[in-house]
């Protein structure tokens, strides 16, 4: 597991091991409809980061890709099906980094931070072609640069 959150309480590793299914979920369903293309491309990227991201984020990675199918079948089934809803519960489930990052090195901190912002982005543009050929629709701006969470350089500062 990754040592970056080996003191963190098991509902905050949860969180930050989940952090990018929850980015993809709201990016994806923010027009209404998470689409198979969506999912696929998710889970794609995930399995692509498990060699091309920097060591502790690619073990964030390589640990989610085990099971990263089977753990968005199952928050997709539990997630509301009203788009605002499940907007707002998913937005929810992010901000809660914002309590989470400052127990974080500042640095593997910052880094997950782009890193998520950068995930969204290519699942905004999924639609459109291969990463990030496509243009991102507008449902998709209100969230791409995922607004509910501060970014940890600026509280590093």
């Amino acid at each position: 597991m990754l040592n970056h959150i080996q003191n963190l309480s098991d509902e905050e590793k949860v969180l930050i091991l989940n952090a990018p299914l929850y980015v993809s979920l709201l990016i994806a369903g923010a027009d209404g409809h998470i689409d198979s293309d969506e999912k696929n491309r998710t889970l794609e990227l995930i399995h692509t980061k498990t060699f091309s991201e920097r060591y502790e984020l690619r073990e964030l990675y390589k640990t989610l890709d085990h099971n990263a199918a089977e753990e968005m079948r199952k928050m997709i089934a539990a997630l509301p099906e009203n788009t605002e809803e499940r907007n707002n519960y998913l937005s929810d489930m992010l901000s809660k980094l914002n309590v989470v990052f400052p127990k974080l090195d500042s640095a593997f901190a910052i880094s997950l931070y782009e890193n998520l912002r950068q995930f969204a982005h290519y699942v905004a543009t999924a639609d459109g072609g291969w990463w990030g050929v496509g243009a991102i629709g507008a449902a998709e701006k209100a969230f791409v640069k995922l607004p509910m969470l501060n970014n940890p350089a600026e509280s590093a500062e």
